[in-house]
């Protein structure tokens, strides 16, 4: 059995990285998500990043409650774009068709560019 979902959240700028790993599923899973986006959002933070690489199972609960994160952000002006979701996660944002609802990015640099119009690479040089 997978383990449950652990979420470290951290910072890029303006951007809030939540790193998801375990299992995104009804009861605990989804409530510790929906507490961590709130969290961001009451920080201040309008652009959420959601790293799905080391999740191992996503339910109907699970997916419901992506969409739940990407209607409450979006709600209060922010973005909401996924990370190299794991193969798992990749399954099943292309059965409910929500590929075309989120950016879904591959390259940590390129989803914070797409999120900040800044170049993060060129903004730690500086």
């Amino acid at each position: 059995m997978s383990s449950p979902l652990t979420i470290i959240t951290r910072s890029a700028g303006e951007v809030a990285i939540l790193v998801l790993s375990g299992r995104l599923v009804a009861g605990g899973g989804t409530q510790a998500l929906r507490a961590a986006v709130q969290t961001a959002v009451d920080g201040g933070r309008r652009a959420v990043l959601l790293d799905l690489e080391d999740l191992s199972y996503v339910d109907s609960a699970g997916v419901g409650m992506l969409v739940e994160v990407f209607r409450h952000v979006t709600r209060r002006g922010g973005q909401v774009k996924l990370l190299h979701p794991s193969l798992c996660a990749r399954r099943m944002l292309g059965i409910t068709h929500l590929t075309c609802v989120f950016d879904v990015f591959d390259d940590e640099p390129e989803a914070l560019l797409n999120l900040t119009g800044t170049d993060a690479r060129l903004a730690r040089q500086q």
